[in-house]
């Protein structure tokens, strides 16, 4: 923190905490700071928003997809996609770790037993001779993690699948690999949509297997009864681009395995995989998991740019209201049984999920669409439609208790707010808003957390909670008392959040992490001069590179445990922290002390 910011007296015209008004003292030098990392950011953002009004962002490179693209590039044709291969490998070269190993997230420690044996499997069916340095190091470190134990848990996650290429590349015995049932297709949807995402890996996985793991006649009745509908499945969310769910990971997968069944097992679906694959390979080698989060960022991009003032008739901002229009769902979606009106986090191929429905249509609202808008319309009775018993919502699966598709609080508070900002405010016990609070309040922890399913611990879930209930105006709720409180007591000394990490890199601050908690304080009527705000915009401030922007950290979760790092979201959240911290300040009569 810089010592030579010096104060100046500000005289609040706002009502903060219990009706009472404060005597606000802040730094005149940090307000002129971050008016320009404000300024900064802003024009940060407007470079990278593309022709059409939407944005991109970058999701951090991963060596789960990269040497599962490689793979699968091979068994399509080794001489073929010789170039695409090597460069794979090169980047898994470069990557690898000082300890031996791979991470989650382009290189950032630490590094990870699972994501390792991933890159041992590539370098031993691609290039065993030339990297055997590289493969002496990694099972060195896999080794001193625990061996085995480690990349071959017991454990029905993504960590499973580990097992499953090193059968397939003939590194292990086939046996010793997990099931993947192909026959849940003959299961009632209901029932065998609660695989949710993970479904598309399930049916082409399992394809693969069905003919080369050992079966009784009725299984392999019922194995030769599933495979079509699989397949036909598969063809129903495979996107025009060759995507499914906009996932390298997932296109490798699924070719792996039909590839493993025969070449002429869904033929059409193997090559728009490999399609996919070539058109998402970067050019440095690499795949993320993801393609990215178009939708998903272009929403948090307005949503920050509101902060920075009314953008209703902002030109550069005309083409994003048409393109994210555009991209609402508007015919049903039969392979999970959903209705119209959703929006996904990227097309073609995305699925239409809850919490980014609900963040489009707050940025639409922003952007001055009309409550009773046809779209609008459909977009709340999509999400109207997907509400849990419970009164939460998760992504795609109602009723779901999967650990990657469960009920969230992130995402429900999404919903709330997105009712509300619709006209939908009554909230007495039946309604759908107050069965959500009933279940938001039965989350909060008795220390005030709220853990969120799609990032790491704490603090998201948290500042997300204290935001709902002050987006319904209920500032004085225990809920958010609570919540403010364990996220002031939980600020490390430089200012950032978390001060502790449970789980997931990094073990420091981050930007995201701190501007949520900073937003959320803010939201809660947190006075700007508050220390701990104070410390938490000073950190984003001093944390804004030269280019004005900020470094993403791998705080994001696609499955468990598996972490992802997005460019845009941090820059949105941190732009969209101090916008609102400048706007308190703004919005107060200021006075020399």
């Amino acid at each position: 923190m810089r010592e030579w910011r010096c104060s100046i007296r500000v005289i609040s015209t706002k009502t903060f905490h219990a009706g009472l008004h404060e005597e606000l003292v802040v730094s005149e030098n940090l307000r002129k700071e971050v008016q320009g990392a404000v300024e900064r950011a802003t024009d940060y953002l407007y470079r990278r928003q593309r022709d059409n009004g939407s944005w991109a962002d970058r999701l951090s490179s991963s060596a789960i997809p990269t040497p599962l693209a490689v793979l699968a590039l091979a068994r399509a044709g080794r001489d073929t996609y010789r170039e695409e291969i090597a460069a794979g490998l090169a980047w898994l070269r470069e990557h690898q770790r000082e300890d031996g190993g791979w991470s989650l997230a382009d290189a950032d420690p630490p590094s990870d037993g699972s994501v390792t044996a991933f890159a041992v499997a590539a370098f031993e069916m691609l290039d065993r001779d030339g990297s055997q340095r590289c493969i002496d190091r990694a099972m060195d470190f896999i080794a001193s993690q625990g061996g085995e134990s480690v990349i071959f848990p017991n454990v029905r996650t993504w960590r499973e699948l580990v097992s499953v290429v090193w059968a397939l590349e003939g590194l292990r015995d086939m046996t010793q690999q997990p099931a993947q049932p192909i026959e849940v297709m003959l299961l009632p949807s209901r029932m065998r949509n609660r695989a949710s995402i993970a479904l598309p890996g399930v049916i082409g996985l399992g394809i693969g297997q069905s003919r080369v793991l050992p079966a009784g006649v009725i299984r392999r009745a019922a194995r030769r009864l599933a495979e079509p509908r699989g397949l036909a499945w598969l063809r129903s969310v495979m996107g025009r681009n060759g995507g499914i769910e906009e996932c390298p990971l997932m296109a490798a997968i699924v070719f792996m395995g039909l590839r493993t069944a025969g070449a002429d097992i869904g033929a059409d679906i193997q090559s728009g995989c490999i399609e996919y694959l070539l058109s998402t390979r970067r050019a440095d080698g690499s795949w993320a998991i993801d393609r990215d989060l178009e939708i998903a960022v272009t929403a948090y991009a307005v949503l920050a740019l509101a902060e920075c003032g009314v953008i209703t008739d902002e030109p550069r901002l005309r083409h994003t209201k048409d393109w994210l229009l555009d991209a609402q769902w508007k015919d049903p979606f039969p392979p999970l049984g959903m209705p119209a009106g959703g929006w996904s986090w990227a097309n073609p191929s995305g699925w239409p999920e809850s919490e980014d429905t609900a963040v489009v249509l707050s940025a639409l609202r922003e952007l001055g669409l009309p409550r009773d808008d046809p779209a609008a319309r459909l977009g709340l009775d999509f999400l109207l439609r997907r509400q849990n018993r419970n009164g939460s919502w998760s992504e795609w699966v109602r009723d779901s208790s999967l650990i990657h598709d469960g009920p969230c609080v992130g995402v429900t508070g999404h919903v709330v707010m997105a009712l509300h900002q619709y006209g939908l405010t009554t909230s007495d016990a039946k309604s759908p808003i107050g069965r959500a609070l009933r279940y938001l309040r039965a989350e909060q922890q008795p220390d005030g957390a709220a853990a969120s399913l799609w990032f790491r611990d704490s603090t998201h879930g948290t500042a997300k909670l204290v935001e709902t209930y002050t987006e319904l105006g209920r500032h004085g709720h225990v809920v958010v008392a609570n919540g403010r409180r364990w996220l002031l007591d939980n600020q490390r000394e430089d200012g950032a959040w978390p001060s502790t990490v449970v789980e997931g890199p990094p073990p420091a601050g981050t930007a995201e992490e701190t501007a949520w908690a900073v937003y959320a304080l803010l939201r809660a009527g947190t006075a700007p001069s508050n220390a701990g705000v104070t410390r938490g915009v000073e950190w984003l401030v001093d944390a804004q590179t030269d280019e004005g922007t900020w470094r993403p950290s791998a705080v994001g979760l696609y499955y468990d445990t598996m972490y992802y790092s997005s460019d845009l979201i941090a820059h949105t959240y941190a732009l969209r922290a101090l916008a609102r911290w400048l706007q308190g300040i703004d919005d107060n009569r200021v006075t020399t002390a």
